[in-house]
This record gives structure tokens, C-alpha cells and sequence, in this order.
């Protein structure tokens, strides 16, 4: 796959998009955004999926019309006044982020939803896929279209190297490692480093691998020795993406990961909880479970009342 060449103005408006997103995205509670989030990606599939049979009829036909009117109320009378039949397929998906997000156009996260929904490991798939279909409807016409069902089943089962349904589940497995990861990352960056007791109960139940390894750690940076939250993420590719790596399709995953609203909500939150950790060591260091709940509901505020962490033991309001 050929790597996009971009020029500079088109990586500094990417850039912007990229901060208008990310923040919009610590404006909502992670359980919120991750519903809509889901939602968003199927009515892309559902999108494409109408715009690869309409292209290749010339116009929607009569039972595609009957889907968009039980699925998409009022959408087809707009079209109809438009004159312009075969422009229904791109018109569809503007139509969803008005009528099926209009919440989050109006709570101010559309665009991070649009964003990361777009940047998504299967979103990815189905546009691949769409193009794919475009390409082989116009050399021949198939004999009946797939349903939406059938054609979301098979962009996601499509494969190159890896298919992009195993390629998300791996995305997933190591955002679900650097969970654990970020947890840990303020006693990896304190000066001395000392496990407390509950997370080493924590650890050895969820990970007796991880917790060997991070004590071998603490005791490497208690002699002088850094490089420990890097050598931790070296230590998640080698044991929780085995099977990418072997396969030779890591490649995909990793930016894949660092692109995914879920990693970037476990970093920021991170940082912060770094931050409140090291002005406060005295505070008892929160379970993994609390510290996933506070990470979930945390909602950063408008720049007028400043951040508001919820941290175990104290309310932190950042300036």
C-alpha cells in the first residue's frame, strides 16, 4: 500500500483538525462518545454501501428507496427535490452527521466523532472495500446486490494482509494493555519508585507477566537506570501483539492505535494524573478499576472553568 504524500499546508490543516478533535473529544465522557462513536462507524458502512449500488445503477432503485425511508425518514423526498438521483450516495452521509448526530453537532463533539470515525481501523476497511466494489461494479454489473449486511460483513472480512475486523480486536487488545500501562505511568516517573501494595495484588492478578517484569524495572530505575515507560510499550508489542508481529501486519495496528479516541483519552488523562501524582505522593494510588472509572467520566471543561480531574482522594481543578 503506497504511503500518502502530503504538503505542508495539507499537514498543518490536519494538524488543526487533530487539536479541534482531541479536544472535543475530553469535552464528553468517554461512554457517551463511545456509543455515538460505533453508531457513526456502522452509518458509514451503511453510507458507502448505498453510494456503491446507486453508482452503479445510475439512481437508487426501488427497494434501496424502501431501505433509506424505513432507516433514513424524509431523506428520499430531499433528494427527489434535488433533480439530481445520482448524487443520492454522497449526499446520504452529510444527511447522517444533520439528522442522526445533530446531538453531538449541538453538545460540540460532531467533529471529533467525524475524525476519529473516519480514522477508524474499519472505517478504513469499508471505504477500501467501496472502492473496491465501484471498481468491479463498473466493469460488470453483479447479478443482485448484496444487503447491507452481507456487504459490511464482507469489507470487514475483506482481506490484504490482515483483515480489518482481526486488525481492530488486535487495536483493541493493546489499548486494553496500555490501560494497565498508563495506570502505572506515574510511579514510573517518580524519582524512586516503590509499588504499592495494591498494585502489586492488581497486577499479579490481572498480569503476573507484566507485574515480573515491572518489578525488574523499579529495581533497574531505583539504581539509576531510565528508559522504563519505554521499555514498557516494547514489552506490550512483544506480548500482546505476537500474532501482528509473526504475521508482519504490526505495521497497521500501531498507528491505528495511536489514532483511536480511546488511546487518546488514556494519555491525556494520564498526564494529568502524572502531574496531581507528583505533587501529591502522599495520596493512596488509586485501584486500576478507579482509576478506569475516573479516566471514563473525566470531562475537561470549557477554558473558562478550567480542567476538572477527578482524582481518588481529592477534586483537581487545573488552570
Amino acid at each position: 500500500m503506497m504511503t500518502a504524500k502530503f504538503s505542508k499546508l495539507e499537514r498543518r490543516v490536519g494538524h488543526i483538525a487533530s487539536r479541534r478533535a482531541s479536544r472535543q473529544l475530553m469535552q464528553v465522557p468517554w461512554d457517551r462518545f463511545h456509543k455515538g462513536y460505533e453508531e457513526y462507524i456502522r452509518w458509514q458502512a451503511f453510507a458507502l454501501w448505498a453510494r456503491a449500488v446507486v453508482e452503479s445503477e445510475g439512481c437508487a432503485p426501488s427497494w434501496l428507496k424502501a431501505i433509506l425511508r424505513k432507516h433514513c425518514p424524509g431523506f428520499v423526498e430531499e433528494t427527489v427535490r434535488s433533480r439530481k438521483p445520482e448524487l443520492l450516495g454522497l449526499q446520504l452521509l452529510p444527511w447522517v452527521h444533520n439528522q442522526v448526530f445533530g446531538f453531538a453537532k449541538e453538545e460540540g463533539w460532531l467533529d471529533a466523532l467525524v475524525f476519529y470515525g473516519f480514522r477508524d481501523t474499519r472505517a478504513q476497511g469499508y471505504w477500501t472495500y467501496w472502492e473496491h466494489c465501484e471498481s468491479e461494479w463498473r466493469k460488470r454489473r453483479p447479478a443482485s446486490f448484496p444487503t447491507f449486511v452481507r456487504w459490511r460483513r464482507s469489507a470487514l472480512n475483506w482481506k490484504l494482509d490482515a483483515s480489518c475486523a482481526v486488525v481492530a480486536k488486535a487495536v483493541e487488545k493493546f489499548i486494553d494493555f496500555e490501560e494497565i500501562a498508563y495506570w502505572l505511568r506515574p510511579l514510573l516517573g517518580a524519582p524512586t519508585i516503590q509499588l504499592p501494595a495494591n498494585v502489586i495484588r492488581e497486577l499479579g492478578q490481572e498480569s503476573p507477566g507484566l507485574l515480573e517484569f515491572v518489578s525488574r524495572e523499579v529495581s533497574a530505575a531505583n539504581e539509576g537506570k531510565s528508559g522504563s515507560w519505554q521499555r514498557l510499550f516494547s514489552w506490550g508489542k512483544d506480548h500482546v501483539l505476537t500474532r501482528a508481529k509473526s504475521e508482519g501486519w504490526l505495521d497497521r495496528v500501531l498507528p491505528q492505535t495511536e489514532i483511536h479516541p480511546r488511546h487518546v483519552r488514556l494519555a491525556k488523562f494520564s498526564a494529568l494524573c502524572c502531574k496531581s501524582w507528583l505533587e501529591n505522593p502522599e495520596l493512596r494510588y488509586p485501584s486500576l478499576r478507579q482509576w478506569q472509572r475516573d479516566a471514563e467520566g473525566y470531562v475537561r471543561a470549557s477554558r473558562r472553568c478550567g480542567l476538572i480531574v477527578l482524582l481518588p482522594g481529592r477534586l483537581c481543578r487545573v488552570e
